[in-house]
């Protein structure tokens, strides 16, 4: 019964898929990808500049050697007249050409999954990486294209249906257009107050697709196989939300592929909305943030003003001295990151430990296919940035291990053919970080 309807969703959505991947880039006709070198500290601070600031470029990755960013064809010959005068090196590449060629990549066989053998009895694996002997059909199912926001809530109070004794259902608020922002938690015993929490959430910018399924998928591989994870769950609740903003990620299915912030919308502005990880109330506004409402970092009116920023707030602070890891998925630079954002030359004081874990999960994501992760503070390799999660978790609540994870991908489309690949090997990082938080 499960299976069957995993599948009749899937069936349904599918159905749907060329539909709104035309309505969502309407509008981008005549836009330029760009890939920028640096090659200077002046070209970074350039691009840095036009981020914070100049609300009609879009960027998509930013550190401090390159950056990915897409133009309009009204700025265009102006953008590259000053990339030229910086004597940086670039590619480009026509947005509507790099979309179409990803639709045309995103077609899934079941083949594809026994492209990479998952271990096989060689010693060090992990219970990550241990074969299983069950069928893989119902994770194809599901983990083979990206959901709608309905489709979302009905798996995951499908898996609290399935699994009462070990899952909870629950929605933590609401969000700017009413949207449930849910929850699950997963423990041996729903009904035990753990004294430890692993709290991890996803899409907290709409466009980031990739992230929620990870998240999903993490649910459901422990559920799945809880005699596997028994060592992984004891005495540990892992509280995860997949869409923390649910109006963005809906937004960007129905209207604006690329669509970041959420949909807080301003009387006689037509701008809107806010970035709600430079809302959270941690150096908030300090840098790598604008006032700006057209910017793609604007921070908000002040700490936590957003109804998704104050839902995950209220849950962090009521359980503040049990949860133990905080960890923000976001999308795309395979990356691990640990405080401080807001300042390069500012480590906390268990840098020490925050590094090593963070190594720990990279080298378990590695086992599965080799992708390799950067790991340190997002201060040091990309740009100071303010009012993130990871840095109010840790500085603000004291949460002992706080993370921002930047999955794989050139860009925010990964194929259907590869979301199953990404949530594996993410999902062995996902149990290297748990498993830490029996330590606290």
């Amino acid at each position: 019964m499960w299976q069957g309807i995993v599948w009749s969703l899937t069936l349904c959505l599918v159905g749907l898929a060329d539909l709104g991947l035309a309505n969502n880039l309407a509008g981008y006709e005549g836009f330029t990808k760009y890939t920028v070198q640096h090659g200077d500290e002046s070209a970074f601070k350039y691009m840095v500049d036009l981020q914070t600031n100049d609300a009609e470029l879009d960027f998509w990755l930013l550190t401090r050697n390159s950056s990915v960013l897409t133009v309009s064809p009204r700025r265009k010959s102006q953008f590259e007249a000053r990339l030229s005068s910086l004597g940086v090196s670039y590619q480009m590449q026509p947005l509507m050409e790099l979309m179409a060629a990803l639709k045309a990549n995103s077609s899934y066989s079941e083949d594809d999954d026994e492209v990479y053998e998952e271990c096989q009895q060689e010693e060090g694996c992990g219970d990550a990486q241990r074969p299983r002997r069950r069928t893989r059909r119902q994770a194809r199912g599901f983990f083979s294209h990206y959901p709608r926001y309905n489709e979302v809530l009905s798996f995951m109070s499908g898996l609290a249906s399935r699994y009462p004794q070990y899952c909870r259902y629950e929605s933590l608020g609401r969000s700017n257009e009413g949207r449930h922002i849910a929850a699950l938690s997963i423990s041996l015993n729903s009904r035990v107050r753990h004294r430890r929490v692993a709290y991890i959430q996803a899409a907290a910018h709409g466009r980031e697709w990739i992230t929620t399924q990870t998240v999903l998928y993490l649910a459901y591989e422990l559920l799945s196989n809880l005699r596997a994870f028994q060592r992984v769950l004891q005495d540990v609740e892992i509280f995860v939300v997949p869409l923390v903003n649910p109006d963005g990620y809906e937004y960007t299915h129905s209207s604006d592929r690329f669509w970041r912030k959420n949909r807080h919308r301003y009387a006689g502005h037509a701008c809107s909305g806010v970035d709600i990880n430079r809302n959270f109330a941690n150096h908030w506004n300090y840098q790598g943030a604008s006032q700006n409402l057209c910017s793609e970092v604007y921070s908000g009116t002040s700490p936590n003003s957003e109804p998704e920023t104050s839902a995950v707030v209220r849950y962090l602070e009521f359980n503040r001295h049990r949860v133990k890891l905080s960890l923000d998925v976001h999308s795309f630079g395979k990356f691990i990151f640990y405080p401080y954002g807001y300042a390069k030359n500012t480590v906390p004081p268990t840098v020490g430990t925050l590094r090593s874990v963070a190594l720990r999960a990279a080298n378990q994501i590695a086992k599965y296919r080799g992708t390799h992760y950067t790991t340190g503070t997002s201060a040091s390799i990309l740009y100071e940035a303010s009012g993130s999660l990871d840095d109010y978790a840790y500085g603000s609540l004291g949460i002992p291990l706080s993370y921002t994870l930047e999955l794989p991908g050139d860009e925010f489309h990964v194929p259907a053919h590869d979301i199953l690949h990404v949530c594996k090997e993410t999902f062995a990082g996902f149990v290297e970080f748990i498993r830490h938080v029996s330590l606290y």
